[in-house]
């Protein structure tokens, strides 16, 4: 089909294997060895005919006859990939009727041309799955179908919700999260999290010595991922999701320079000269005793032996909210020329992804989280201590705006963040 696409035959089906095997023999022998098979007759003229075979005969039954193909393309990264082909497997097994055909793309914008061009010829997969920011790509040329009656949205998380629109209408069904920021802190050091920024600020005063490269806390402030979530703890916004336009200019945008200038200027807790790598390795060796960071360095800290937990970022200085990190995730596109009984078949397969089940399982095997509301309350999500910590933060994420809008949104913020700290603003 298309250069670069990797098929995958998810199933290999031995009893229909073996049923072809059979069908296959039933033919060689009907036209080698007529005698057998369709054994002829002589009428009384001494001519032959052929003896009559019953209707249905031979013929593929109907449960072969009503198997149902789709098509699902990603560009999914290995892990996520090998976790997508078992799901597929598993579902096949459960609904024998379903076969789902399998085509992995090298990269988004790959995938976002053959799908729009497929679509567009009244062809192309039933299903993608794919990265919210795809919205903004493919909703404007009329290629994917809207969401109605085939997901309840108040099952996901609120900050996935929020990128799933386009013009106030939903087009994605969200499958997992990722992305986002939650408060990494070192278990040998600190029994428990602090609930909010008062509490990081004390403790800092109390362990902080700069000459020995000791800090309570550390803030990657050079980058706007790390400041804009203190715009949520102040009950505002960057964005309104429904016009898709910038709401910076706010009290909660002053509020959370104030906090900066606060922490680096007047009380001088922070190094702000310091870049991620550094904090990373600070926080790697002991160091740093709290940091800020990107959920996928779960997997980081695991594999160096760390004895680390994963927190909500506490509660905003002079605030009773928590910050608001940014959240991304993948979600499910379904191709406006899906309808009938193939569009059946994908509600179907969609809704056993969403199951507890698969979302666990892809908790365990990805580096992805879940996308259900509620899904903490499950035994194996509580028992986990750092799934269910970084969870925690999930739930109050705000979504990440599409990519145009969010490069503006941290142009801004990054030169606001330059000036304060430098003492060139308030």
């Amino acid at each position: 089909m298309v250069g670069n696409m990797l098929k995958v035959k998810s199933r290999a089906p031995v009893r229909l294997t073996i049923m072809s095997i059979a069908l296959s023999l039933f033919f060689l022998l009907n036209t080698s060895s007529c005698n057998l098979i369709n054994p002829q007759v002589e009428d009384d003229t001494g001519k032959a005919k052929e003896e009559v075979v019953e209707e249905g005969e031979g013929e593929i039954t109907a449960g072969e006859k009503n198997i149902i193909q789709i098509t699902l393309w990603d560009c999914l990264d290995p892990k996520e990939r090998f976790a997508l082909i078992e799901s597929v497997d598993n579902f096949m097994v459960e609904n024998e009727y379903i076969d789902i055909e399998i085509g992995h793309f090298r990269n988004r914008e790959e995938l976002e041309d053959q799908f729009e061009a497929a679509s567009l010829a009244g062809a192309g997969p039933e299903l993608m799955l794919i990265d919210f920011n795809s919205v903004q790509r493919l909703v404007p040329g009329n290629v994917v179908k809207e969401i109605v009656d085939e997901a309840d949205y108040s099952l996901f998380l609120g900050g996935l919700v929020e990128i799933s629109e386009y013009n106030n209408r939903n087009y994605v069904i969200p499958f997992r999260s990722f992305g986002f920021l939650a408060l990494f802190y070192n278990k040998d050091l600190i029994d428990k999290p602090p609930m909010d920024f008062e509490e990081v600020i004390e403790y800092c005063k109390e362990v902080n010595n700069f000459k020995e490269w000791t800090y309570g806390f550390l803030l990657n402030a050079s980058e706007p991922d790390w400041i804009i979530p203190f715009i949520g703890g102040y009950a505002d916004w960057i964005v309104d999701y429904s016009s898709d336009s910038l709401t910076l200019d706010t009290n909660a945008t002053v509020k959370t320079m104030e906090f900066l200038t606060y922490i680096y200027n007047e009380e001088k807790i922070l190094p702000y000269n310091i870049e991620y790598g550094e904090i990373n390795e600070l926080f790697k060796s002991g160091n740093a005793h709290m940091i800020i960071n990107n959920i996928r360095s779960i997997k980081e800290y695991q594999e160096a032996g760390l004895n680390f937990g994963v927190s909500k970022v506490p509660r905003a200085w002079q605030s009773n909210k928590y910050p608001t990190p940014l959240i991304s995730g993948l979600g499910f596109i379904i191709n406006l020329n899906c309808y009938g009984s193939e569009l059946e078949a994908v509600n179907k397969f969609i809704q056993y992804m969403l199951t507890e089940e698969v979302q666990i399982d892809w908790t365990s095997n990805t580096d992805t989280f879940p996308v259900l509301e509620n899904i903490d309350r499950n035994e194996k999500v509580r028992n986990d201590d750092i799934v269910y910590g970084a969870f925690q933060q999930a739930k109050l994420c705000r979504g990440k705006p599409h990519e145009e809008l969010i490069r503006v949104i941290r142009d801004a913020i990054r030169d606001n963040v330059k000036n304060v700290i430098s003492g060139d603003m308030l």
